[in-house]
């Protein structure tokens, strides 16, 4: 399966770690990720802002959708990753989104299961 969220956690793993499986991260460019995702994708994207800037990005509709995922062998997962930590129970709207985006505090990783 592909899919595209606005952040990673080891939990997307479930028992992946214990059973000696792994999984690479690299950072990867706009064009790659429409690329990537023109073929069909799931959204994991979890804020609705985050999801309009995301949707602008790439020219693609992405639904906001707030659900857990565990990824399997083969998977990937685009990520959209903002590289500052915000404030507790913290909500961003679009425009602060885009405005991390363009101060390049917010970038595209690949997430693949080995």
């Amino acid at each position: 399966m592909l899919y595209l969220c606005n952040a990673f956690s080891l939990n997307m793993l479930g028992q992946m770690p214990q059973q000696g499986r792994t999984f690479t991260v690299r950072p990867i460019t706009l064009e790659e990720v429409k690329a990537l995702l023109q073929g069909g994708f799931i959204s994991a994207v979890g804020h609705e802002s985050t999801a309009r800037v995301i949707e602008t990005l790439l020219g693609l509709p992405v639904e906001a959708n707030r659900v857990a995922i565990t990824l399997s062998p083969g998977d990937k997962l685009v990520v959209f990753q903002l590289g500052t930590r915000l404030a507790e129970g913290q909500v961003l709207s679009a425009e602060e989104v885009w405005d991390l985006y363009n101060r390049g505090l917010a970038s595209f990783f690949l997430v693949e299961v080995l």
